[in-house]
Order: C-alpha cells, then structure tokens, then sequence
C-alpha cells in the first residue's frame, strides 16, 4: 500500500490568508483596553514590571512554565511600558498568525475555500477573542500549535533531514510556552500514522524537542502546587469544553445563542464529506481526507488526555490548556463550508458573524473575565485616606498593587514585610500573627481586599476582634471590606458595587 500523497495546492493569491488575518487583527483591536485586568494579568503585570535578576528569582518558586512568554513581556515593557494594551498587544499579534495561519493550513490541505473558510471562521469565534486580547500565554500557544502543524505538513511533502528538524525545534517551542501543548505533537504522531507518512522520522525529529523540553518538566514538577487549585472536572465542564472549542465563551453567553452549534455542524459535515470528496478526486486512492486526519486527533487527543489525568490521577484539566486545540474544529468547520455550494456557504458565514456578536459582546464587558476589580478598587481610591492601612487577603492579592499603584501608593501595606520582588513570589512575605497585631494597634483605618469565595483567614479573625465592620463591597471576584478602630467613627454599610 504505496503513501497517500500530500499534493501542493495551486499558486495564486493567499485570500485564504489574507482575509482571515485582517478578521482576526479587527477583533483583537477591537476595545483591546476594554476587558477589565484579572488576576492572571496581573501576575503578568508583576512579572513584567520587575528586572531580569528578579524575574529568574521569581520563576525559580513559581511560574517557571511560563518563563519564555515571561521573557517576551519583558521586551513589550522595555518598549511600550507596563500598560495593559501594550502587554495585550502580543496575543493580538498571535491570534492573526494563528488565524492566517488556519487558513494557510486549510487552503494547503482542503483547496483555498476551505482556508479561507476555516480562518475566517476562527477569527469569528468569540473564544478566540477572548484569548487574543489577554496578556498570558495562551494565544501565543494557539498560534505556535497552527505553525507546528503547518510545519509537520512541510516536513510530510518533503522529508527531509532539515523539514523534519525544524518541526522538531516547534515541539520545543510549544512547550515552553505552555507544557500541556505537548500534546499536539501526540496528535500530529497519530496524523502521520494516519496519513501513511513516514513516522520513524517523525520519531526522531519530536524525540530532540521532548529532550530540550525536559529541564521544563523538571521545573514544573517541582512546582506542581501551583495547580493545586484545580478541580476535577464534572459533567458540566465536558460539556462546556464542547460549546468552548467550537468557538463559544461557555457561561457567558447561552449555548444555543452562540456561534458553537453552527461551528460544529460544520466540523461534521467537513469530516464526513472531505474524505468523499478526496476519494472522488483522486481515482483509485483510498477515501484519505488529509484535512481530517490532521485535524481530528488534533481537536480530540489533547481535551481528552487532560480529562483522562484528571479523573484518574490528578485534576489538571483547565480549558485554557486545550486553547490550541480550536483551530482544529475551525479546519474542520471550513471543510464543511467548503464541500457546501458558495452561496451556502456566503449565507453560513453571515450567520456565524451574527451568532458571534453576543459573544464578542460579552467578552469585552464587564463578566469577560474572572475577575473585575475596577468597581472596588475605584471605591477604595475614592474613599480611602492616604496613611490609612491596606491588608490583603490571600497575599497573593497584592499582585494588584502594581497595577493600580495610584490607589495601593497611598496606603499602608500593613502586613508586608518581604516585597514579592525580595520574595521571589507573587504576594510577598506577610508578619505573624504578634508582629501584625502589634502593626494594627496604632491604625484607625483598614482596608481588606481579597478573592471573593475563600475560606476564612486568622488574619481576617484578627481584624474583627480589635476592630469594627464599617462595610463591604464587592466585583465579580473581589472584594473589599472597611475595618475601623474600635471607638472611631463607622462608615454606612454598603452593600456591593458589582456582582
């Protein structure tokens, strides 16, 4: 049984390119500023804001897997500052590579239309925005799995020593921008199988990128703590994992309301009618469908390694993890269009346009992320006094202090006495129990911020026996409570300024 050919498609201008970058560069511009800062971009923020020495400092504890992408921030502040648009502008970059680079895949295995379809289509998506506009990682990672694959194709038409390195250097390269990428490269051993292709060399060029990658793993295992927090997935989350890899945010907007149901409908039809249609082309080849057998494990190992960790080992299923895994239900999705006539097809993408507004709505507002902290920390800088103190609840919460250093310049970090930059951590070091009692004695005013829904601290404790409850407010994921010395005037309670 001789090898499927992987033929090269016909010159002529890339609007399968072209269209689907302009998409994608329109949507993450789009209110780039927009988005409120949650948590993990403040870990960035932090991250970014400090000298090379101490940033090797702080990944040597904590976030060592996101070293690299860490590296480049430092460059975006060396040039733009420490602004969160300049800090967002990467992911904006990676998510039109990402997107031209879908639709260069397409068109290199289904015929223009279906790049040009699938691209598109990416760019559409509202999980893609959402991702494309955040200063973290994981658009880079997105946009680095479509240039693996794109290069695993190269190395597939023409195998040679050089093609099949180059690709064994992009294993490498998603891993240091997000561990569990690794698993694309997994995906892309079951498409060269597939394919017929030649997998001993394959073999030899991931081998290299899993060595280079191993000091990484080494570091991460020492640093497992830090998905401690992850829990194991339920029913609800595989489910939300089907809406959010067909394009849509999940709970942000309902499920039959988004773009996710077209998305995978089309991903359906693609794979079905993609392997007739390559049967049909080719007389006397077996019903190959390349686009398939490349997407396809692509779309579904990675997702379903995570969840089989986590219900059988350890929970470390988060759907940002498998964000690169979306370009595949886009290939796919193309395919589809591209098997239907054109003006079925000119009608399928208006209406993925139109479903996709309410999610692209939603993710520039005020519940697109995890956290939005702007109400309280608005609040804290109208009403708080310079001098007054400010006890943050877990430490890790003082991430904010860089961002907002307007509002935490004022105030009295009563508990600190390890910086996190001295710390080599996000939340620095915090005093004892006598040594923040002693600290809380001479103050009049204390401002508490911390995570909404965490369990009770002896900090917090502390605080209510020597002092008097002058109100609380809270956003979506954070909080801030008003303490006043015993015997000093009460503020009114309030009663939230958020959700």
């Amino acid at each position: 049984m001789s090898p499927t050919p992987l033929r090269a498609t016909a010159p002529g201008v890339p609007v399968a390119v072209l269209v689907p970058a302009a998409l994608a560069l329109a949507a993450g511009l789009w209110s780039l500023a927009g988005p409120p800062v949650w948590r993990d971009e403040a870990a960035t923020v932090s991250a970014a804001a400090r000298s090379l020495p101490e940033t090797v400092h702080l990944l040597r504890h904590v976030d060592a897997v996101h070293g690299l992408y860490y590296a480049l921030a430092h460059v975006v502040v060396a040039l733009g500052g420490t602004g969160i648009v300049a800090l967002r502008l990467p992911s904006v970059v990676a998510g039109v590579l990402a997107a031209a680079g879908t639709g260069a895949l397409g068109r290199a295995l289904g015929g223009p239309r279906a790049g040009l379809y699938g691209g598109s289509l990416l760019a559409l998506m509202p999980v893609f925005s959402r991702y494309s506009q955040e200063a973290r990682p994981y658009a880079l990672t997105m946009a680095a799995a479509v240039g693996a694959t794109l290069l695993l194709v190269r190395a597939l038409r023409g195998p040679t020593p050089g093609a099949f390195a180059v690709y064994g250097l992009s294993v490498a390269a998603l891993a240091y921008l997000n561990l569990f990428a690794i698993l694309v490269p997994a995906a892309h051993g079951i498409a060269v199988l597939l394919c017929r292709g030649p997998f001993a060399r394959w073999c030899l060029a991931v081998v290299p990128g899993l060595a280079l990658a191993a000091p990484l793993g080494w570091l991460a295992s020492r640093q497992s703590a830090q998905v401690g927090w992850i829990t194991r997935p339920d029913a609800g989350d595989v489910g939300m994992l089907a809406v959010q890899l067909f394009g849509d945010l999940g709970a942000a907007t309902p499920a039959w309301l988004g773009v996710a149901p077209l998305v995978a409908a089309l991903a359906v039809v693609g794979a079905v009618r993609s392997p007739l249609r390559a049967a049909r082309a080719v007389a006397g080849s077996p019903a190959t469908g390349l686009l398939v057998r490349v997407a396809l494990p692509w779309l579904l190992l990675p997702p379903a390694a995570l969840l089989a960790v986590s219900w059988a080992a350890h929970p470390v299923y988060v759907f940002r993890y498998v964000l690169c895994c979306v370009p595949a239900a886009a290939l796919l999705a193309g395919a589809g269009l591209a098997a239907a006539p054109a003006r079925v097809a000119v009608a399928a993408m208006a209406a993925a346009a139109g479903l996709s507004v309410p999610g692209q709505l939603a993710t520039r507002g005020p519940d697109g992320r995890q956290d939005d902290p702007r109400p309280v920390i608005a609040l804290l800088g109208a009403q708080a006094r310079p001098g007054d103190a400010v006890l943050f609840v877990p430490a890790k919460v003082r991430k904010y202090e860089v961002v907002y250093p307007g509002v935490f310049g004022r105030l009295d970090d009563v508990a600190l006495v390890r910086s996190p930059r001295r710390d080599g951590t996000f939340g620095g070091r915090d005093a004892g129990s006598r040594v923040l009692a002693a600290r809380l004695a001479g103050v009049r005013t204390l401002w508490v911020v911390g995570h909404t829904g965490k369990a009770a601290s002896w900090r917090l404790d502390l605080v209510r026996r020597t002092f008097v409850p002058g109100g609380r407010w809270t956003s979506r994921g954070l909080f801030v409570a008003r303490y006043d010395a015993a015997g000093s005037q009460v503020s009114s309670n309030g009663d939230g300024v958020g959700k």
